[in-house]
């Protein structure tokens, strides 16, 4: 029998990009789980495996009095739900990004505690790190500078939402797990121009046929990408295991510079265009990697699907999203 065996446990954010593997995940384990998701950016589609043993709730958690329903009869609550976007959206819209996440870490913080859940994973972001972080980065460089300035009004409401997850530790009866994942990639990710990552984003434009292919920045930039799956079962050995109100990254220490990820995008596609750097456009972090020794030393968590495969799997799934 697993921890999660007849838990019952609400995913927030759970028809989203890693929301709907950590759905999967948590079937798989015997959980009695509910999906709270206005199905804005996330669908029935991504829970297709799963949708017949799980409730669907199509829910607007910007309203408290929706946070309060979906939170009554739950042990557990994961809580994805967030406002996420690319560099492009993120830098030019601080406001929109700081007020919208911090509503939903507000209210469901707030709805959770009332409902008398016992264990709340508040999921945090690597882009609460400053810009001149140390590489791999220690959890301990959250608590100084600001969070690196492309991605300021996210990375400070995330910021803030670990701090909220402190307090409700501290003062009511619920115990707030706080994980910081890093660069997530994988099939189910969006593809759109407008709030894309880099990886989609990339394998998009070679994909169309683009040539040369225009990428942000120098290429030397270099990041970590950790394959959707691994990181919701990051969080789920997460809530099990870790102690409460410790922000604790999710990931692992191998970085690629986008010059080196956009290669091998080109060998997985087998298409051979020209790479175009504009620098006119911001690098974000120079380098990003995460250290993981409290992650290893409280979970024993190992990524288990390398960049290669990943890459080839979201390969395979855009050319069938084409063709259907």
């Amino acid at each position: 029998m697993s921890y999660w065996t007849c838990k019952k446990v609400l995913v927030t954010g759970g028809a989203g990009f890693i929301g709907s593997y950590l759905a999967e995940g948590l079937v798989n384990a015997g959980a009695e789980v509910t999906v709270a998701d206005n199905l804005n950016r996330g669908s029935r589609e991504r829970l297709e495996s799963v949708i017949s043993k799980i409730q669907l709730r199509e829910v607007d958690l910007f309203n408290s009095t929706h946070c309060d329903e979906v939170c009554k009869g739950q042990d557990i609550v994961l809580n994805l739900a967030a406002k996420v976007t690319g560099i492009e959206y993120n830098r030019f819209h601080m406001a929109d990004m700081f007020e919208a996440n911090m509503k939903l870490q507000i209210n469901m913080l707030h709805a959770a505690a009332d409902a008398g859940v016992k264990r709340f994973l508040q999921v945090s972001t690597a882009c609460i790190y400053p810009h001149d972080a140390k590489v791999p980065t220690p959890e301990s460089e959250g608590d100084r500078g600001s969070p690196e300035p492309t991605n300021e009004g996210y990375g400070f409401a995330k910021l803030m939402g670990e701090k909220l997850a402190k307090y409700y530790t501290r003062e009511r009866k619920i115990e707030v797990l706080i994980g910081r994942p890093f660069n997530a990639y994988g099939p189910r990710d969006h593809f759109d121009e407008a709030t894309s990552h880099v990886i989609p984003a990339i394998m998009k434009r070679v994909l169309e046929g683009e040539d040369p292919v225009v990428i942000w920045g120098s290429g030397n930039q270099s990041r970590v990408f950790v394959h959707a799956k691994d990181i919701a079962r990051g969080m789920m050995l997460l809530t099990e295991k870790a102690p409460a109100a410790t922000p604790i990254n999710i990931g692992h220490d191998q970085e690629v510079a986008i010059k080196e990820l956009f290669e091998l995008i080109c060998k997985v596609t087998g298409k051979n265009p020209r790479p175009y750097y504009d620098t006119t456009k911001p690098d974000g972090y120079p380098r990003r990697a995460a250290d993981v020794k409290l992650l290893r030393k409280y979970t024993g968590f190992v990524p288990s699907i390398s960049l290669e495969d990943g890459l080839k799997e979201m390969f395979d799934y855009f050319l069938a999203k084409k063709n259907s």
